[in-house]
């Protein structure tokens, strides 16, 4: 409405739409109650009573017409309420409801003259019993503070038949109201009906038999037919559920969005009133689980995915991973494809690691230890790793941060263990590794690992964490262990660096070799590079397996990049490889090429075959054969394998 538009006069109706209501109680206005629960016209409304207003939108126009007082009629678009679920069209109404005042002073506080401190109300009261909880994110307290600021008074009642029995008689005689505070105050003030309720729950039809005196008038009280708000009911189970030993409690958690003004709040209201303080001491608080595309989930839409459907289909400890992982603070995308994306870039390659490990050690008879010393740079260093990733994951799961403990988890598992371990020890084991006490090493390092951290797992992927445990030691179940002993493990921080540094030297020169397509089979006699620090003596050669480089030389720091790796020299010079280089590089492939078809063939890790090759580089034709297993190499037209 403009200045230009109109009569000068506004309609107001204070019985029929929020902004009304509130300028009603601003003014001291009447509020007229017009229609009931179903949205029909009550009793009083002449030829309007028992009619629908939603259903008939034209009646009050046409009797505004009728009595030829209608200015104008035209249509306007504008918002309208619908219910959430079904959609249907929503009609405001008006209705008497009891409240919890939230900007009064108790009578106590109020009443007392000698006190020189201004008594709180309620929502001051509760402002700073929010303050004192620790909220995950922190914008968890100041969407609590809005809430407080801006609230009514709350609202506690329903009208509905079952339900939280509100503890309130009211007399219809004088108006007083009195509420009783439990069963023995109710059982002294009773009157008539106890004998009916004793033994009962306090719910409809038992506790309205029950009728106390008015102590105004003396007149017979029942208690008022509604019932409480489900939310006052959920806000007392701090103070419900064993208070002695467990308020407040420690942890609560919950979907932020509505939240706010429902549970969140109803805790904290009871527990200022009761209490005087906060009902438990950290909230974390999450975002909402929405499709694939970024939409909300519905039944009607057909993207709406059951717990159970999801569950048989991906497993529930991906469903677990895809929620640990997540920012609270962000809504979750969820889906199957995803679901398939956190599947083979975690739980694959944990079980892959799991099942290199055991194929391999059964090939070789191999059978844990009580005690060992590991001599390898990479045992003492996953073992170092080992102790450090669980102190952090550790700290992480202190905060409630699940998000860093995952990440944490992803970097060992992935990167350290899968990546770099793995990957650098697979000439360390099976039947073709000569070096019986590293061998045993290197298993006795992954058997350690990976019984260990399935402890750290459980919590998390209770499922696959315990098969992996119970296959590996026997024992009833992960989830009656306990957590690692971290004074076992033993940190070498120095090494940890140097380590990481290798690391990231070795993605720098496979980015190298990418950019100038040199394969990483073809070995490099020399290689210079620039960085922060050398790369240590004794975490060289490992380096140097991985990135088949024969000798590596340091240059000193990176200009401009200090923290930096770079590879020094040009890329034309390290592709004119010499015909010893070549021919290893023709050996790899043919390994890699023997190694495939082994796998397609069925092979045992033990078994040895006959190789049919046009060619090899005969210099490297016992590398080759011991590599794979080969009995002898035959010259012919095609490649092939036979087994025995």
């Amino acid at each position: 409405m403009t200045a230009e538009e109109g009569t000068g006069l506004v309609h107001i109706a204070p019985g029929a739409g929020e902004e009304d209501f509130k300028l009603a109680k601003e003014e001291n206005l009447a509020v007229v109650e017009s229609i009931d629960e179903s949205a029909n016209y009550i009793d009083g409304f002449g030829g309007l009573t028992g009619k629908n207003a939603k259903e008939d939108p034209n009646l009050v126009i046409d009797k505004l017409k009728e009595k030829g007082v209608l200015f104008k009629e035209e249509n306007y678009a504008h918002r309208y309420p619908v219910c959430w679920r079904c959609k249907t069209e929503l009609v405001w109404r008006v209705v008497d409801e009891w409240y919890i005042a939230m900007d009064h002073t108790s009578p106590e506080a109020s009443s007392d003259k000698s006190s020189k401190v201004k008594p709180k109300t309620l929502r001051e009261q509760m402002v700073e019993v929010a303050k004192k909880i620790n909220w995950i994110p922190k914008f968890g307290l100041e969407r609590e503070l809005d809430w407080l600021k801006n609230m009514h008074d709350w609202l506690i009642s329903k009208k509905r038949y079952w339900g939280l029995a509100l503890p309130i008689w009211e007399c219809s005689n004088c108006g007083n109201f009195e509420v009783v505070g439990g069963k023995e105050e109710l059982e002294e003030k009773a009157v008539s009906g106890w004998d009916k309720f004793s033994g009962n729950s306090p719910h409809r039809p038992w506790i309205d038999q029950v009728k106390i005196k008015c102590s105004q008038c003396q007149s017979m009280v029942t208690r008022i037919p509604d019932v409480g708000s489900p939310w006052l009911d959920a806000g007392i189970v701090s103070i419900s559920t064993m208070p002695q030993d467990w308020f407040p409690a420690d942890f609560i958690t919950e979907s932020f969005p509505g939240q706010f003004k429902n549970w969140f709040y109803s805790l904290i209201a009871m527990s200022t009133v009761l209490k005087n303080t906060n009902p438990f001491k950290t909230i974390l608080g999450f975002a909402t689980l929405l499709d694939e595309k970024g939409e909300e989930m519905h039944k009607s839409k057909g993207n709406a995915i059951e717990f159970n459907e999801a569950a048989d289909r991906i497993g529930v400890d991906v469903m677990r991973w895809m929620y640990l992982r997540q920012n609270p603070a962000d809504n979750l995308l969820f889906g199957y494809h995803r679901a398939d994306e956190v599947r083979r870039w975690f739980h694959l390659r944990l079980w892959n690691v799991y099942a290199f490990f055991v194929n391999y050690a059964n090939s070789d008879n191999w059978s844990t230890k009580d005690k060992f010393t590991p001599e390898n740079v990479l045992d003492k260093w996953l073992l170092s790793r080992l102790k450090g990733n669980i102190e952090n994951l550790q700290k992480a799961l202190e905060k409630y941060d699940a998000a860093d403990a995952v990440g944490n988890v992803e970097i060992f598992i992935i990167r350290d263990l899968s990546n770099w371990f793995v990957r650098r020890s697979r000439d360390r084991i099976g039947p073709t590794a000569e070096n019986l006490k590293d061998k045993n090493d290197a298993y006795q390092t992954l058997y350690y690992v990976l019984t260990e951290y399935s402890k750290v797992l459980a919590s998390m992927i209770p499922f696959m964490s315990d098969e992996i445990y119970r296959n590996l030691t026997g024992e009833s179940s992960v989830h009656l262990s306990s957590w690692p002993d971290l004074r076992q493990f033993k940190s070498e921080p120095k090494l940890e660096q140097d380590m990481e540094n290798a690391i990231k030297l070795a993605s720098v020169i496979h980015a190298f070799r990418k950019m100038g397509n040199i394969k990483v089979r073809i070995p490099l006699i020399d290689l210079t590079y620039k960085g922060p620090s050398a790369i240590s003596k004794k975490v060289e050669q490992t380096l140097k397996a991985e990135v088949n480089v024969k000798n590596l030389g340091y240059e000193g720091v990176f200009k401009g990049a200090e923290k930096d790796f770079a590879v020094s020299g040009n890329i034309s010079h390290l592709k004119s490889a010499g015909n010893q280089a070549l021919a290893e590089g023709e050996a790899r492939e043919i390994i890699r090429q023997i190694q495939i078809a082994r796998k397609e063939a069925g092979c045992d890790l033990s078994e040895h075959v006959v190789v049919t090759l046009p060619n090899w580089p005969k210099e490297f034709e016992e590398y080759i054969k011991k590599s794979t297993l080969s009995k002898k190499l035959i010259k012919g037209k095609e490649f092939a394998i036979s087994r025995n």
